[in-house]
């Protein structure tokens, strides 16, 4: 009787271990996503499907300005981001990302060979290396899974037909010199945004910034909208050492107050970038845009040299000089920043006139430009955060432009006399954010799932009707480098839960 109860005891016993084999009592994987509110539907969508391979999922609605410092803290584990790249190369974007300990590198990831070569890609002038060394950073990363990879929005913009010479650009940006309008001269653009946040160019905070700023200063190059770089400012340039750049400066050129803009003017708006605690205490945190620059110096009145502490590529620095736009030494020192913020002096083909940052600016045409005056006397930005209230100002004549059209609006933009949709490839890479040192998501198991486990297809289409397209990491189609045979995770709900059971739950 005592060995039956024993041979009983036994096969239970050997019950449970297979069962704990087969995974009947592993745990179950718990895990919130935390959103800010303009993607909870995405969220939302995006944890049923967790839930349909057995993971424990729930959304968390933030706002921004709450949610923010907690991810860049660690105190979140799985979180909706984007991250737009001011760079139509990975520079700005893969490395902030993705380098230990980087600026922007919020799930903590950190890979030796990744650091190693994106830091060949950002000290090398031979795109051959450059090109091979970001397909290697995209193998490694696609293994990794430090992130759910999301996918690139299209930028949707609308405008009356009576808008001529004007498109939408990559990065957002409403660079409106060449524009006019059919039995006019003003136009005004309905702002996706409730405010731009200053007029110093040294500490833009947003593309919705350098929206208006691009109108009213001059950068050395700027770039057309799908981001080729030309000439501004600058005439030419060239490499004359493997961490040197000289630029010979346009002639003639004056500030909007009748200054002559000098090689004086353009040292002093990047020492205000590169001199820690430069603008009224603060430090510019554009400073990481210009690689590792040491200083620029004056040759003569015609040139200026860049000097950088280590080789760094010509496309990177022309990707950054159209991002810092060239402020006047004279006036701002007399009027000092909070004047110069108050009365903005540029170079540009608009001069401001009157407005706040966070209602309605109006710009009225420079006739002195470099270039020749602008067709438009006046352009007026009107911020309108709102996306419907831009809708209905552009339908009623209010606006001509507005910015950041929603997708489920287009066909009935496209269906409206005298608007029409245009659209540019974006710049904005969209994910799930993980945290990658605490568990579970410190088991790369666990990260290739959640990737197995979403069907972006459906949301992609049902949301963004069509204006989206997956990513397979975070390279950007768009960008430099990006490797067209690499192709996104697959829907594998199977796969998804092989890889959960495999790491215990």
């Amino acid at each position: 009787m005592r060995r039956g109860r024993w041979i009983v005891l036994l096969a239970a016993l050997l019950s449970l271990c297979v069962a704990d084999a087969q995974g009947v009592f592993a745990k179950t994987l718990v895990l919130v996503l935390d959103t800010a509110a303009n993607r909870a539907t995405e969220a939302q969508a995006i944890v049923t499907q967790l839930n349909q391979v057995g993971i424990n999922a729930q959304v968390r609605v933030w706002q921004t300005s709450v949610l923010q410092p907690q991810i860049i803290g660690g105190q979140r584990s799985a979180y909706m981001t984007d991250w737009g790249s001011a760079y139509f190369d990975p520079f700005d974007l893969a490395v902030p990302k993705l380098v230990t300990r980087g600026r922007g590198n919020y799930s903590f990831y950190s890979d030796v060979a990744v650091d190693k070569d994106l830091q060949t890609a950002s000290s090398t002038a031979n795109d051959v290396i450059r090109k091979s060394a970001y397909f290697d950073v995209q193998k490694t990363i696609y293994k990794d899974a430090p992130w759910v990879f999301g996918y690139v929005l299209q930028n949707i913009e609308a405008s009356s037909t009576n808008v001529d010479g004007w498109t939408p650009a990559a990065d957002n940006s409403e660079t409106v010199y060449g524009a006019s309008v059919r039995g006019g001269d003003s136009l005004v653009i309905g702002m996706r945004t409730d405010s731009i946040g200053t007029f110093d160019p040294a500490i833009p905070p947003s593309r919705d910034t350098e929206t208006v700023l691009r109108n009213i200063f001059d950068a050395l190059v700027a770039h057309t909208p799908d981001g080729k770089v030309v000439p501004q400012l600058a005439t030419s340039w060239r490499r004359v050492g493997p961490a040197t750049y000289d630029f010979t400066l346009r002639t003639g050129v004056k500030f909007q107050n009748g200054d002559p803009l000098t090689v004086d003017d353009v040292v002093y708006t990047f020492q205000r970038v590169l001199t820690p605690g430069a603008i009224s205490g603060q430090s510019s945190p554009r400073k990481d845009l210009l690689g590792p620059l040491l200083r620029v110096q004056k040759l003569d009145d015609t040139h200026v040299r860049f000097v950088y502490a280590a080789a760094f590529p010509e496309v990177l620095l022309l990707q950054a000089l159209v991002h810092f736009q060239v402020v006047p030494q004279k006036y701002l020192t007399q009027v000092g920043e909070a004047g110069f913020v108050a009365k903005p002096i540029g170079s540009g083909p608009f001069r401001y006139v009157r407005g706040t940052v966070d209602s309605q600016l109006v710009l009225e045409r420079n006739d002195g430009y470099w270039a020749g005056p602008a067709k438009l006397r006046e352009v007026v930005f009107r911020m309108m955060p709102e996306p419907s209230t831009r809708v209905a100002a552009l339908l009623s004549g209010e606006i001509q432009i507005a910015q950041e059209v929603a997708p489920d609006v287009v066909g009935r933009l496209k269906a409206s006399p005298g608007i029409v949709v245009r659209t540019a490839e974006g710049t904005r890479s969209y994910q799930i954010e993980l945290n990658d040192k605490v568990a579970p998501f410190d088991d790369p198991r666990v990260r290739q799932a959640l990737n197995y486990a979403i069907n972006w297809d459906p949301i992609l289409k049902d949301i963004y009707h069509g204006y989206a397209t997956r990513l397979a990491t975070c390279f950007l189609p768009s960008g430099f480098g990006y490797d067209p045979t690499l192709k996104p995770y697959p829907y594998d709900p199977t796969k998804a839960k092989a890889l959960l059971r495999a790491a215990g739950y």
